[in-house]
């Protein structure tokens, strides 16, 4: 059988809640649209009254149900009786699931003016006695039962009449549009006064029971919620009485019929009245007048008991105290066992909010590679705290200023870890911090997710257990660079030349372009130039680099965005023709003002080598993206590292997701391990593994252009 509504007449919630109390199986579709017209749907699986399965807007399991109940306030669903899914994603009882969003919906206006009944129910759901999947109707040892009267709201729109019609399983054709074993027009509302004929069981082909049988006549018109619970107390909708009997007979005029009811007549007298069960937030349990009674009886007969049990129990007492004394001596007392220690919490992470910790520059001369980091983290954390947090959990970000200087880094981690108590590190900034950050973090057995840079010291072979990156590597970038400028520029090897920081980082980009180069065969030295962190001091470097200006035609730079602009700036005025590149770790769009404040020819024709798409595209994650900023951080503009940091923010959600309510560093390491081609909508699947520590080997490129701007570049 199918039915359908729509949920301007019921509730997503008192939905799940019939058909979970009503102990049936079924397979609940739903579609709505948001106010942009943005489609979505989603499946949940009831079995035997357990939710065992769900699907809704790309979540699965528990957080689809929580999604739905929050969202869920338009739109249309469908059920399928007797469809059961092959797998199970939720193991949590229903009633825990929804109680924390029906005690939030408690004052929500809903529509048609209708109240939530989350405080009646809250108290119902906590006693909901536990069930677990039943097996399928007409199996050996199971009782043939009837399906109970879907709640008023919800239309019967078809049913499956051929037994052992497949029933409907997850990863199934949906169930939108025709049933199987129906037809299209099944699927239209029956006209009132329209006869529909009684359902077979499914999966056995039997047709109701007597008291079960007979047509039913479909009206439009809706009961009053008083008769559905009387129809709900008694567990069965009962039979009309004859012409002429009961309270309201009324001689002569046939079975008295009230004009808001569905009729239902006798077995053999033709048509029959079928009382829809109204929505679970108009429910009351009725008590009948003699109850009290009963339990005045039942309470005395308690007493009378207990009293004759304490009499008894007094007087073996009595009988057994010189043997225990005898015993006593003769018998050493048992030692008490100790009760197993609780497992110590896990730092950073409570019942409301998982803390994370970020070392970075956010003075001097990189600040801006902090500040942007930071941004596009706190973005993605907002994002993922908007939609509930994960398993009901908020995400934290505390991030504290390192300068860029590894002599201040190893302070800034043990404050985090040891004050601040953090449950990993993300986003940290720069490769010479890093030679201090990691081992700390290794040594504590800590997260250290996504840090930006791509030193291959975060790169083993095979990876550290807790060390995840989502970017590519300087050797990636460098590669690519050198690749572009040799096969694509035709420029040749020994006419390129390198700007290195005078540390692990501009080292790490320095040995990336001279293994690139040996695949050229340019076996000697290349023209290394360098400059000291956290300066700007570049006038040795662009001396050397002009003392060979006839040679030199193109200069890979490893620097930070000041540096650099520096040295494009005294370089381009003597040599105008001469190429310029940097990897992504410059910082794109500081380097941008920083050479459109010396003027457009130096910014024009600068390449930078990225590991995102531009920020200002319009593809999906990228979208997404501008469209987060925009919410959370109003005022900032797109900017390649921020994207960068969202990225890294929704990857590790994503991880945080997968490992479960029962957070530990080990649980999120096996959840991270088993993400496999995750499509964030940036043109390149995101994996991990337990050898494969690095999400994306993907490099894009990018030139500025006389405006400041950045324009896509195709490096192949």
């Amino acid at each position: 059988m199918a039915l359908a509504g729509d949920f301007k007449e019921i509730l997503f919630a008192d939905l799940l809640q019939f058909y979970c109390l009503s102990g049936q199986t079924a397979a609940v579709s739903v579609r709505a649209a948001d106010e942009r017209g943005v489609e979505t749907t989603g499946t949940f699986f009831i079995d035997g009254g357990v939710l065992v399965d769900a699907v809704f807007d790309g979540r699965e399991g528990s957080e689809a149900v929580r999604r739905a109940v929050r969202r869920l306030n338009r739109g249309a669903f469908q059920v399928e009786l007797g469809a059961r899914s092959q797998r199970r994603t939720i193991h949590e009882p229903w009633s825990a699931l929804v109680l924390e969003e029906l005690r939030q919906l408690e004052n929500a206006e809903l529509p048609g003016g209708l109240k939530s009944a989350a405080p009646a129910l809250a108290a119902a759901f906590a006693r909901a006695p536990g069930r677990t999947p039943t097996p399928p109707l007409g199996t050996a040892g199971t009782p043939k039962t009837r399906t109970p009267t879907p709640p008023a709201g919800i239309r019967v729109t078809g049913t499956n009449p051929l037994p052992g019609t497949p029933t409907p399983r997850h990863g199934s054709q949906p169930l939108w549009g025709t049933p199987s074993g129906g037809t299209a027009a099944a699927r239209r509302t029956p006209a009132q006064g329209t006869v529909i004929p009684p359902m077979a069981h499914p999966g056995t082909g039997e047709t109701p029971t007597p008291h079960d049988a007979g047509p039913v006549v479909s009206t439009s018109v809706k009961q009053p919620s008083g008769i559905a619970r009387q129809a709900e107390a008694s567990g069965s909708t009962a039979s009309p009485r004859p012409p002429g009997s009961g309270p309201h007979a009324q001689a002569g005029s046939g079975p008295r019929r009230s004009p808001t009811l569905e009729t239902k007549a006798a077995v053999g007298s033709g048509p029959r009245t079928v009382a829809p069960t109204a929505p679970f937030s108009r429910i009351r349990k009725e008590r009948g007048p003699g109850r009290l009674v009963r339990w005045l009886l039942l309470v005395l007969a308690a007493v009378g008991a207990g009293g004759a049990l304490a009499l008894g129990a007094i007087r073996l007492m009595a009988q057994g105290d010189s043997a225990a004394a005898q015993r006593a001596n003769s018998v050493s007392p048992q030692p008490a066992v100790p009760a197993a220690p609780e497992p110590p919490p896990t730092p950073g992470v409570t019942d409301t909010e998982v803390l994370f910790g970020m070392a970075a520059p956010f003075t001097g001369t990189s600040k801006e590679l902090g500040r942007q980091m930071k941004v596009g983290l706190e973005v993605a954390f907002a994002a993922a705290n908007a939609d509930g947090g994960v398993h009901g959990r908020h995400l934290r970000l505390v991030a504290l200023d390192d300068g860029y200087e590894p002599a201040r880094t190893g302070d800034v981690m043990r404050e985090l870890a040891q004050q601040r108590g953090v449950f990993g590190f993300v986003g940290n900034v720069g490769t010479p911090t890093a030679a201090v950050a990691l081992p700390y973090a290794l040594s504590r057995q800590m997260l250290f997710f996504s840090p930006f840079t791509g030193a291959p010291l975060l790169r083993k072979d095979p990876p550290d257990a807790t060390v995840f990156n989502y970017r590519a590597s300087y050797l990636e970038e460098t590669a690519a660079i050198v690749r572009y400028l040799v096969e694509v520029r035709r420029i040749r090897p020994d006419q390129i030349a390198v700007l290195a920081q005078n540390d692990s980082y501009g080292d790490a980009g320095y040995q990336g372009v001279v293994r690139m180069l040996r695949k050229y065969r340019r076996d000697g030295a290349v023209l290394k130039v360098s400059y000291e962190r956290n300066t700007t001091d570049v006038a040795s470097a662009v001396a050397r680099v002009l003392e060979r200006k006839d040679h030199i035609k193109a200069v890979v730079m490893v620097a930070t965005y000041r540096a650099a602009a520096r040295f494009i700036e005294q370089v381009r005025s003597q040599r105008p023709q001469m190429v310029f590149t940097n990897v992504s770790f410059v910082g794109s769009q500081a380097l941008a003002e920083e050479l459109m404040q010396l003027g457009p020819r130096f910014a024009e024709g600068v390449i930078v080598t990225q590991v995102v798409p531009l920020p200002t595209s319009r593809s999906t994650a990228v979208l997404r993206y501008q469209e987060a900023l925009a919410h959370y951080a109003p005022g900032e503009k797109p900017d390649f590292i921020s994207l960068e940091g969202y990225v890294d923010g929704n990857l590790l959600v994503e991880g945080l997701r997968r490992a479960g309510r029962t957070l530990s560093t080990d649980t999120l390491v096996k959840a991270l391990e088993g993400i496999h081609g995750l499509d964030l909508g940036l043109s390149t699947p995101l994996s991990f593994g337990p050898s494969e520590h690095q999400a994306s080997h993907k490099v894009w490129g990018s030139v500025l252009d006389r405006s400041g701007n950045f324009q896509a570049l195709d490096l192949d």
